[in-house]
């Protein structure tokens, strides 16, 4: 279906979010509101039919490869930490005069995660476990760290479409007999003007801590479900301490993820082979280097688990809004009721606008490019305006909700990266995502003049 109650969920969810500073009894009223419209109101069915959107998430494979990998790379840095291998990076940073300032670790934190963009939950997993302690040392704010993560986390893989994003994206583009997708996916991609002004945004933010021209207020205890690891699992105090210690595991999981992604093609897998294989070997590193006893390992790789559980409760509720959006038609109602006659210098500034209120309605940027990229693909051919331009403002848009919506699983990951409550992440960094999009619409807006 498709209509304006598609919206409703929505409208109740997000402000009740905000409201309430409580994300996951929000989604779960998303969906029960959700299935409520599409049993037309019937309570008991509608009961029925929130468990079975609730139920085939769960059944989802990749799903349930990605649920697996979450909780195994708590358990890897888990490991990591008891071995003293973060407190051995921060030592050889320290020793190198890599980490002198609170400012260069926020930069080196900014380059870390960019440089994880394979997937979006595996880099912001990884980049905020690293950062988490180093932004306590210093006495940076948690949420300036989610802020980054969160920053760099769709808009890097995005921009850098060496993984299953740009799969993913060339096969929407196949889909509309565009002949060579990919070739038009790189040509669209200097036209993503907000994942590029995202990006350059944090980088400002990382290297002088930039405040917006307005901000929203946001709780002083920025502290919430997660606590970082040291805080829990500390250092043996006869482990080495040294940078291998975290840089071989992670250096290994990037080139082993990259190499099964490129065989097996399929994302959550890659991922979860490829931690699993490397939690195996190093476990058995650790071991045979007598760096931690076997009982030692297992109890840090427990505590580092156990840390990550809420992380499960908050991606179910979010993928469950995902099936729940698609279900209501949320997107095409919106595309379709902004979509009409217009001036073609207008497209791209509209295709953009459409996209982040589809994306921030519904917390999928995936979702929003499946909607989209059908609609501007053929608009482009009738107004002969650049298929890439059009392409480049339809992925923009994506990128907006994904980046800032309350309902977005990797908002609400970044959130429990950083450990900072979800709704103070977002309330933080909302200002940010808005004034980024502010000047995304006069580019946009500017290109159509110069180009249609």
């Amino acid at each position: 279906m498709s209509s304006g109650l598609s919206l409703l969920p929505a409208l109740i969810a997000i402000p009740l979010a905000f409201l309430s500073h409580r994300v996951v009894p929000a989604l779960m009223a998303y969906v029960f509101i959700g299935a409520l419209i599409l049993e037309r109101g019937w309570l008991p069915d509608a009961f029925a039919r929130a468990l079975a959107i609730f139920g085939s998430v769960v059944k989802d494979l990749d799903n349930q490869l990605l649920f697996a990998f979450s909780l195994l790379i708590g358990g890897l840095i888990g490991l990591i930490q008891r071995a003293g291998g973060i407190e051995g990076f921060v030592r050889w940073a320290e020793a190198r005069r890599l980490l002198k300032t609170p400012r260069q670790v926020a930069v080196l934190t900014f380059i870390t995660s960019m440089a994880l963009f394979i997937e979006t939950n595996f880099g912001v997993l990884i980049a905020g476990l690293i950062a988490v302690p180093l932004f306590d040392r210093y006495r940076l704010s948690r949420l300036r760290l989610s802020y980054l993560l969160d920053s760099t986390c769709a808009p890097k893989c995005m921009l850098i479409p060496l993984n299953a994003w740009g799969a993913y994206v060339a096969s929407l583009l196949a889909d509309q007999g565009i002949a060579q997708p990919m070739p038009l996916l790189l040509a669209s991609l200097p036209w993503v003007f907000y994942g590029w002004i995202a990006l350059a945004l944090a980088g400002i933010v990382a290297a002088t801590d930039l405040k917006p021209p307005f901000r929203i207020a946001v709780s002083e205890r920025t502290l919430g479900e997660l606590p970082h690891f040291g805080g829990v699992i500390a250092p043996k105090d006869e482990a080495p301490k040294l940078a291998r210690h975290l840089w071989g595991p992670i250096g290994v999981l990037v080139a082993g993820v990259l190499a099964l992604l490129g065989l097996t093609g399929n994302a959550p897998l890659a991922i979860f082979l490829a931690v699993v294989g490397v939690l195996a070997g190093t476990l058995g590193y650790f071991g045979s280097r007598r760096i931690l006893a076997w009982g030692e390992m297992f109890q840090a790789l427990r505590q580092g688990i156990r840390m990550l559980l809420p992380l499960l409760g908050l991606l179910l509720c979010a993928f469950a809004v995902g099936a729940t959006t698609k279900a209501l038609g949320t997107g095409a109602f919106l595309a379709g009721a902004l979509h009409g006659q217009l001036d073609p210098l207008w497209l791209p500034f509209l295709v953009f606008g459409i996209g982040c209120l589809i994306s921030f309605a519904s917390g999928t940027s995936w979702g929003t490019f499946a909607i989209l990229i059908p609609i501007v693909v053929p608009l482009a051919e009738a107004f002969q305006a650049p298929t890439a331009l059009l392409v480049g403002a339809a992925l923009s848009g994506g990128l907006f909700g994904d980046h800032c919506s309350p309902v977005s699983d990797t908002t609400l990951l970044a959130s429990l990266a950083a450990g900072v409550k979800p709704i103070e992440h977002v309330r933080h960094q909302l200002p940010y995502a808005l004034l980024g999009a502010g000047l995304a619409l006069g580019l946009y807006l500017l290109a159509g003049a110069m180009i249609l």
